[in-house]
C-alpha cells in the first residue's frame, strides 16, 4: 500500500469520525423532523440552481479554453463537469473531479497542459469571486456575523486579492522571488509555480470575462444555499448566506476528508449557530447541499460517462 492510498483512507476515516462525532451530539429526532417537514419546492429550486450553476461554470471554462485556442461545445463541457462530479464521489479527493475535466479534455487538445491550466484557473477564479460576493454582503451589512467572521473574510479577501495580482503582474512575481527568500521557497512548491505558469498563458480580457461569470455562478451557488435553507425553515438573512457560504468553500479545499464529508457538516454547525440556526437544520443543510451538489450532479455524469462508454465499444466493433 502506497503513500497515496494511505492517505485516500485516512480521508475516509476522518469523514467518518467527523460524521459519528457531529450526530453523536445532535439532537436526532429533531435533525430527521426537520428533513421530513422540508418544502420540497424550496428543495426543488435549489436542485434546478445547480444544475443552472454547472452549465455557468461550463460558459466560464470554455471562455479560458478559447483564450488560449482550444474550442470546445458547451454541451461538451457541461457533460465533462457532470463527469467530474462522478469522479469526485468515487474517488477520496475533493480534487478526483479535477483530475477527470484534464483527462476528459485531452480528447480536444494534444498539449495536455492546456487542460491542467485552465482547470486551475478556473477553480481559483471560482473561490476569488466568491470572497468577493462575501466582502460586499459585509459592506451592506457588517453587523450580519459575528465580528470575528466579519474580519476572517476581509483576511481571506485581501490574501485571495494579493495572490490574484501576483499572478498576473509577472515582473513584480520575480522581483519577490529574488529579493525574498521565504518568498522564493514558498513558489518553489509545485502548486504554487503551476499556478502562477497557468495565470500567465490567459490575456487579462479574459480572465477578466471569466471572473464576471464566476461572479454570475457563486450567485447561484448562494441562492441554492438560500433554497435550502428555506425549505428547512432556517432563520437568516440573504447577507448571512453571501458571507458563510465562501467560508465553507475556503474549508473545503483542505483536502482531508472524502468529498469534504463530515468538515462540510460541522463548519455549516459552527458558522451558522453561530447566527442561531439549530444545529439539527444547520446539518441538514449541509447534507442536502452534498446530495444536490454531489450525489445528484453525480448521478447525471454517471449516465453520461455510461453512455460514452458504451458508445465507444460500438464504435470499436462497428
Amino acid at each position: 500500500m502506497n503513500r497515496k492510498q494511505i492517505f485516500n483512507i485516512l480521508k475516509i476515516v476522518v469523514s467518518v469520525s467527523l460524521l459519528l462525532f457531529i450526530f453523536s451530539s445532535l439532537d436526532f429526532s429533531a435533525f430527521l423532523l426537520a428533513v421530513s417537514r422540508a418544502n420540497p419546492w424550496w428543495l426543488g429550486a435549489a436542485l434546478v440552481m445547480i444544475m443552472v450553476g454547472v452549465f455557468i461554470r461550463a460558459i466560464r471554462w470554455q471562455i479560458l479554453l478559447d483564450a488560449i485556442g482550444v474550442h470546445v461545445p458547451i454541451g461538451e463541457l457541461t457533460a465533462i463537469y457532470f463527469i467530474g462530479f462522478l469522479f469526485n464521489n468515487l474517488l477520496p479527493s475533493g480534487l478526483g473531479g479535477d483530475a477527470i475535466r484534464m483527462v476528459e479534455l485531452n480528447r480536444h487538445s494534444r498539449r495536455g497542459s492546456d487542460a491542467v491550466t485552465s482547470v486551475v484557473v478556473d477553480r481559483f477564479l471560482g473561490l476569488s469571486a466568491l470572497q468577493a460576493i462575501a466582502l460586499v454582503a459585509l459592506i451592506f451589512d457588517w453587523d450580519a456575523v459575528p465580528t470575528a467572521v466579519a474580519y476572517f473574510t476581509v483576511v481571506i479577501f485581501v490574501a485571495g486579492l494579493v495572490l490574484g495580482y501576483l499572478l498576473i503582474h509577472r515582473p513584480l512575481y520575480f522581483a519577490l522571488q529574488n529579493k525574498i527568500p521565504l518568498f522564493r521557497r514558498l513558489t518553489q512548491i509545485k502548486m504554487v509555480g503551476n499556478l502562477f505558469e497557468s495565470f500567465q498563458r490567459y490575456p487579462l480580457p479574459a480572465l477578466g470575462k471569466s471572473y464576471l461569470v464566476s461572479l454570475l455562478f457563486n450567485v447561484s451557488l448562494i441562492t441554492m444555499n438560500v433554497f435550502i435553507g428555506l425549505g428547512l425553515g432556517a432563520k437568516a438573512n440573504l447577507a448571512q448566506y453571501a458571507i458563510l457560504v465562501p467560508i465553507t468553500s475556503v474549508v473545503l479545499i483542505i483536502p482531508i476528508s472524502f468529498a469534504g464529508l463530515g468538515v462540510r457538516e460541522e463548519t455549516y454547525r459552527q458558522l451558522f449557530g453561530q447566527i442561531g440556526v439549530p444545529p439539527e437544520i444547520a446539518v441538514a443543510m449541509s447534507l442536502l447541499v452534498y446530495v444536490f451538489g454531489n450525489i445528484c450532479t453525480g448521478l447525471i455524469g454517471g449516465v453520461i460517462y455510461f453512455l460514452r462508454s458504451a458508445s465507444n465499444v460500438v464504435s470499436e466493433k462497428g
